[in-house]
């Protein structure tokens, strides 16, 4: 009798698939295909929100003080604090007598000096997720704030280290520059 031969030995190796140019070619087709359909889906996606950075960019105003914030491209802010403007002088400060008064150069010097302003802190700001934006400024504040779209033109800064809360608004434009003196 003749002994049974052993699994493995004596038989033929299974044949190998061959790859051929047509599946290649078919592979790298449908891969840039994926890609192609994934940038196309995330370039809509980002259409469809909100772009944070051009909402804030301008002037805001406090909505209960003189405080002003200059959002610009750049990724830098000013936070402005106007000084009071000095009191007008009462009616009795304004009859002086003839020889006293003023030289009209004088005058006109004093009618063209602008009202001061403190110096403006400045600083960046960084936008994260769904309108979340955060200020750093050169005295070492840190503000939070939220932009939404349902409220583009208000938002409420936060101060990172008393969580107190001021209302800013959206200046118009225009209404910050200075408007031109028209002769009657």
């Amino acid at each position: 009798m003749a002994r049974p031969t052993p699994p493995g030995k004596g038989t033929t190796p299974p044949k190998r698939t061959r790859i051929g140019t047509l599946d290649i070619i078919i592979v790298i087709l449908g891969v840039v295909f994926i890609i192609g359909y994934n940038r196309l889906s995330i370039a809509k996606l980002q259409r469809s929100l909100p772009n944070a950075n051009s909402q804030i960019v301008g002037e805001w105003k406090s909505t209960r003080g003189p405080e002003h914030l200059v959002f610009r491209t750049d990724k830098s802010v000013s936070m402005i604090f106007p000084t009071p403007a000095p009191a007008t002088p009462s009616a009795s400060q304004t009859e002086a007598p003839a020889q006293m008064a003023p030289a009209p150069e004088a005058e006109a010097g004093a009618a063209l000096t602008a009202p001061e302003t403190a110096a403006p802190l400045v600083g960046k700001y960084q936008l994260s997720e769904a309108g979340k934006v955060f200020l750093d400024l050169s005295n070492g504040k840190r503000y939070s704030t939220i932009i939404t779209p349902q409220n583009k033109n208000r938002f409420d800064l936060i101060d990172g280290y008393t969580d107190a809360v001021t209302t800013f608004e959206r200046v118009p434009p225009g209404e910050g520059e200075p408007k031109e003196a028209t002769s009657p």
